[in-house]
């Protein structure tokens, strides 16, 4: 019975001398198939694979090693988790944004991109922000209206960011002039639009502050008017009706105070 016992000590041993050295090496099997090295990939098992603090279950970098289905593949993109908001390391925080990256700027699938903008609008990583603006500029690879669905779903995240950062973007695209051309045209672009008058709602900065006031003024059409009239109250906390003359105090005195920290908000007038 000794002998056994020693025998089941030595394979735990071994089992977590295998499991440290296989984690310690993973990021490297992370960053070779981008290179288009993907030998790496074939020694990998789910059983060997043990990092499991910041992914779900069945584990998502298997699934894009493994499968071609669009739909698995996508689900995977979805799942995967930010490593440095988990514990995970520098190396990990690299390879996993890598991969988000090349799948929401270059992946020929248009679910699998969508699910990778969806993913990159959880990171806190500036780069994901380099990511998902090269993702909406990205999508013109495709149809016109699959093109505008990507481009939405990227301001969209740039919005859930809430990166000071992303505001540039959203800004440019709110303030853009309708299109000409076909209705189709004309209503893909004024989504794009509506799309960046939502997500600039998740900023108090006077830049977006700002744009939003001067859509809700000046713009026309009634749902983008309607859009930036919400987005304008999620951002400052002041639910006035569209024609009422207090919102231009309101947004003066954010560009006069620049930014507002969560907890001078109030002290600021803005709520």
């Amino acid at each position: 019975m000794a002998d056994q016992g020693k025998i089941a000590e030595a394979n735990q041993v071994r089992g977590k001398s295998q499991t440290r050295a296989f984690v310690l090496l993973l990021p490297l099997g992370f960053c070779l198939p981008l290179c288009g090295c993907a030998g790496v990939w074939d020694d990998l098992t789910s059983r060997d694979f043990s990092i499991s603090t910041f992914f779900a279950k069945p584990n998502p970098l298997l699934v894009l090693r493994d499968s071609t289905d669009g739909d698995l593949k996508a689900k995977a993109l979805r799942a995967l988790r930010e490593p440095k908001q988990h514990g995970g390391t520098d190396q990990e925080q690299e390879a996993v944004l890598s991969i988000l990256v090349k799948a929401a700027t270059v992946e020929k699938q248009p679910l699998c991109r969508l699910a990778a903008v969806e993913s990159l609008g959880r990171f806190k990583d500036p780069r994901a922000i380099e990511g998902l603006t090269t993702a909406f500029y990205n999508a013109g690879a495709f149809t016109p209206d699959t093109a505008s669905v990507i481009r939405c779903q990227a301001l969209n995240a740039l919005g859930v960011t809430q990166s000071p950062a992303a505001i540039e973007l959203l800004v440019r695209v709110v303030n853009e002039p309708p299109a000409e051309g076909p209705d189709v045209d004309r209503q893909l672009t004024l989504d794009v639009r509506i799309a960046a008058a939502r997500a600039l709602g998740n900023f108090t900065q006077a830049q977006a502050v700002d744009a939003l006031y001067r859509v809700m003024r000046n713009e026309k059409d009634v749902a983008l008017r309607d859009c930036a009239h919400d987005s304008l109250v999620a951002a400052t906390g002041k639910s006035l009706p569209v024609e009422s003359k207090d919102w231009e105090p309101v947004v003066r005195r954010v560009s006069a105070q620049g930014p507002a920290e969560p907890s001078k908000k109030k002290i600021l007038g803005i709520f």
